[in-house]
């Protein structure tokens, strides 16, 4: 017989065993059923693929009122209001919506007769679950018994900026009276992509008049004042342009032109000349503001450069001393400050180039205070082109908010290391608000600017707080000079030369009349441009186009490469126009 103890190790022993055998089946279990569920994959890019449509799409002789497209999943649709394209136009959009897997196009108008129309979707179309887009996908058909096969291309770019425009209308129309882009829907329409570049496809073959359009208001007329365009000076006729076509290796043995998967050959020399963009301008002189901007200052803005300007007061003056003029660099902005610090009223009549604009009233709204006390007048605050780092080549300017009626030109002190020197400040305005120091600077030197307190008083009596600037100058080693020698065979009209920053702001400006050298000495290091512009008027400016008066925007060239400055380096190069 087994003892107690035997029997009780023996039952350990069966249990330990048991769950031995249990652990392993719910092991062999788990690693089947994962088996069983999906643990991932690649993500699907694929687009949404065409199986089908009714008619095919390149179909001739189209006389229906419907067409519908089969994919072989889901599809949504994205913005396809703003990506729509009917090229010709139709009166009425169609109304295109989704059925299961399927896009129908219902047409609301009568087509057409022996036209080609392009239906282009752009990015609209779209797969359901992953958002894959079908491209650039565009259907194509024939109410005739030809499909047109022509095509024209080319770029929209700013006028004044040479910059790409993207999403600009690109027109054509069959006739050609300066009024049409004004009356009339285009007969063929496409968009620019993001590099301004546009393709307009099955096209017949006629001229064309050419038209872009930034269309403010969607109905493919040129009837804003704000919308900007361009148009070719000349009829277009479009060409033939060679397509590489490959044949969807899944549908090689069909014939439907829906398996093929067109890629269009890019070819520069079928494009024609770049069209410029820009906005008419209104060339009737306003005024834009006329006003109090604040105690003792009047300001008059107008719309453009002033021709022969003149303001006359409705009130009583005592004398031409009554005001200080002051106008600003382009002409178009006139500061009146009045010496009579009373007058908060005044009435002008105002006149340009011997014509009448306006009669205008104005009034100062004096700021009330709850303070009885009498307050102090405030202290003149001095702006300057000082700054940590000074260019030892420049010189010192200071600006103050008012003219300055009296002043001690010699009491400025300027420290140079450990040197007290007294440099003569003095005005390089006729009103009295800029004042320039001039003094040769030494290179890498430490300096401090000196202003006394009360060394000036302006016209409404206010006084200047004593001012310190400390400052040190830089040297031939922190700066770069550039030379350019601009070749030009033969002009009409002078051209403007600018030197631009990387922000394409102005820093300096030459008009040349022949081939010339231009040196622009002592550049911080950076990345800067030049531009050119013909100017056509000789007005020293550029000035944008006028449609039916076929004026085209005065041309702009931008040297090819962009102009990067070291320090203690001269750079010089050759630019022919």
């Amino acid at each position: 017989m087994y003892s107690k103890l035997q029997i009780s190790r023996t039952s350990v022993k069966l249990k330990l065993l048991f769950s031995g055998l249990l652990l392993a089946m719910i092991v062999i279990i788990t690693s089947c059923a994962n088996i069983g569920y999906p643990t991932g994959g690649p993500k699907d890019v694929t687009p949404p693929k065409i199986l089908k449509s009714i008619p095919n799409n390149y179909s001739t002789l189209f006389n229906g009122k419907e067409i519908v497209i089969t994919f072989d999943e889901y599809v949504v649709f994205n913005n396809l209001q703003s990506q729509l394209i009917v090229s010709p136009p139709l009166e009425n959009t169609p109304d295109i919506k989704i059925k299961g897997k399927n896009v129908v196009i219902n047409f609301k108008d009568s087509l057409r007769k022996n036209t080609t129309y392009t239906i282009y979707f752009g990015d609209a179309i779209a797969d359901l679950h992953e958002g894959n887009v079908l491209s650039n996908y565009e259907f194509v058909f024939s109410t005739g018994n030809v499909l047109d096969s022509l095509t024209l291309s080319g770029r929209v770019l700013d006028a004044f900026t040479k910059r790409p425009e993207k999403d600009i209308l690109v027109m054509l129309y069959d006739h050609f009276e300066d009024s049409v882009p004004y009356k009339e829907k285009p007969y063929y329409i496409t968009k620019t992509k993001e590099n301004g570049e546009y393709i307009l496809n099955n096209l017949r073959d006629l001229k064309y008049k050419v038209f872009a359009l930034k269309d403010a208001n969607s109905n493919l007329l040129f009837d804003q004042p704000n919308e900007r365009i361009a148009y070719n000076d000349s009829l277009v006729t479009p060409r033939i342009k060679p397509i590489l076509i490959k044949i969807d290796s899944l549908h090689k043995d069909s014939l439907k032109v829906d398996s093929i998967n067109k890629t269009i050959i890019h070819d520069k020399n079928l494009f024609i000349k770049d069209l410029n963009l820009f906005e008419e301008i209104d060339s009737t002189q306003r005024i834009t503001r006329a006003e109090f901007i604040a105690k003792g200052e009047i300001m008059f803005a107008f719309r453009y450069p002033l021709k022969k300007l003149e303001i006359i007061p409705q009130f009583a003056v005592k004398d031409e001393k009554w005001k200080i003029e002051e106008m600003n660099r382009t002409n178009d902005t006139l500061i009146y400050w009045v010496t009579d610090s009373d007058m908060d009223s005044a009435k002008f009549i105002i006149k340009d180039n011997n014509k009448t604009l306006d009669t205008v009233n104005m009034f100062y709204r004096k700021h009330t205070s709850l303070k009885k006390t009498p307050q102090k007048l405030p202290k003149i605050i001095l702006n300057s082109n000082l700054n940590g780092l000074f260019d030892y080549f420049n010189s010192i300017y200071l600006t103050v908010p008012n003219p300055i009626k009296s002043i001690n030109l010699n009491s400025a002190i300027l420290i140079q290391e450990k040197d007290t020197l007294k440099p003569k400040l003095s005005f390089i305005d006729s009103i009295h608000r800029h004042l320039k120091l001039n003094y040769t600077f030494k290179q890498a030197t430490n300096y401090k600017l000196y202003i006394p307190d009360s060394i000036m008083t302006d016209i409404f009596g206010m006084h200047n707080d004593s001012l310190g600037y400390y400052f040190r100058t830089n040297s031939t080693e922190y700066v770069g000079n550039f030379i350019v020698n601009i070749a030009i065979d033969s002009i009409s009209s002078p051209c403007i030369i600018q030197l631009l920053d990387d922000k394409e702001e102005v820093l300096a400006q030459q008009t040349i009349y022949k081939a010339t050298k231009i040196t622009y000495p002592n550049l911080s290091p950076g990345i800067y441009q030049l531009k050119a512009i013909y100017d056509k008027n000789n007005d020293g400016a550029w000035d944008t186009g006028k449609y039916l008066k076929k004026l085209q925007p005065e041309k702009v060239i931008y040297y090819p490469d962009k102009i990067t400055i070291k320090a203690n380096w001269d750079l010089e190069e050759k630019w022919k126009l």
